[in-house]
């Protein structure tokens, strides 16, 4: 029987396979309001993003869609034999999953996710042990899982080149408008807009867009390109995405990954990133920043470029 929070809400959510955004986070608050007293009010978008990052879900936030993604086992990258298995998650599924831990046919661990107690918990995460790929590939279609042999690094390769989306109309004067301050990462109200940057606005049917004020055109974009793109333009290097290499013994070549609060990664970039090792970032309030692990270097600098970013040393701060 399921007791924890971030479980019901994965089985939840793998049983009903697909709906309406608004929809889902008025049950999350339901069930939030048992089990977690202590959330904040923006609690469950922070768990809807944790979601996507680690392949639980996919969302379309501008029509406010969402739908469960299909179990998959996949490498971890330069992780020594360990696997993630992730996805949905139906009662049908974890009976065959509990039935092939029982067996012992591959060495399974659930790993927690730490998240404060404002937040809604996180499913625990599936890691698995193996020796052999090819074994791995047959346990996956065994259990009803995709196998592919490493995500992270196969989505690094076709990460797409940071570009604002079609062209728009400006924001509709005298309406409420914000503007993106990139130098304390929040939105801040405006009376109309006066520089190029970022801008945040409610439409007529009262849904909250962004849009991106460049060259004199006005673009639409998200939340998290709009913020890339805004620092893109700047002529000063931002530096708000470091890495640090490992120091506990681990792969060449891999290391922590930091990203500065009010700079958040767009969803496949997050995605990627949170695959390298299969939990969800850790959270770093005194350095204002989330931390990635076991991310290669390599990948890192991918993840940096395609967001018009350079990647610091979190050694040279």
């Amino acid at each position: 029987m399921l007791t924890d929070a971030g479980d019901l809400l994965l089985r939840w959510v793998s049983e009903q396979g697909a709906g309406e955004l608004p929809a889902l986070k008025q049950g999350m608050w339901w069930l939030a309001a048992k089990h977690c007293p202590d959330i904040e009010p923006g609690a469950p978008g922070r768990w809807l993003r944790d979601a996507v990052s680690l392949a639980y879900m996919d969302i379309d936030w501008r029509n406010r869609r969402w739908c469960a993604a299909p179990p998959v086992l996949t490498r971890l990258p330069r992780a020594r034999g360990l696997a993630v298995l992730t996805g949905s998650r139906t009662a049908a599924f974890d009976a065959r999953l509990n039935q092939a831990a029982q067996d012992g046919l591959l060495e399974l661990f659930r790993v927690p996710s730490a998240r404060p107690s404002r937040d809604i918990p996180l499913p625990p995460s599936l890691i698995v042990q193996f020796d052999d790929e090819a074994g791995l590939a047959r346990w996956a279609a065994e259990l009803g899982a995709r196998y592919t042999s490493c995500f992270a690094l196969q989505a690094a390769a076709l990460l797409p080149p940071l570009k604002p989306g079609a062209a728009t109309s400006a924001p509709e004067f005298g309406k409420p408008l914000e503007y993106y301050d990139l130098d304390r990462g929040e939105y801040r109200p405006v009376p109309r807009a006066q520089e190029e940057g970022l801008y945040r606005l409610k439409r007529r049917d009262s849904k909250r867009v962004c849009q991106l004020l460049r060259g004199g055109q006005w673009y639409e974009t998200g939340h998290e390109q709009g913020v890339y793109l805004a620092l893109e333009a700047r002529s000063q290097a931002a530096d708000v995405l470091r890495w640090l290499p490992g120091k506990d013994g681990g792969p060449e070549g891999t290391g922590t990954l930091f990203v500065d609060w009010g700079y958040p990664l767009p969803d496949l970039h997050r995605r990627v990133a949170v695959m390298c090792c299969g939990l969800a970032p850790r959270i770093n309030a005194p350095a204002q920043n989330l931390a990635y692990d076991n991310v290669p270097h390599t990948m890192a600098i991918t993840i940096a470029e395609s967001l018009g970013q350079h990647l610091g040393k979190k050694d040279d701060e």
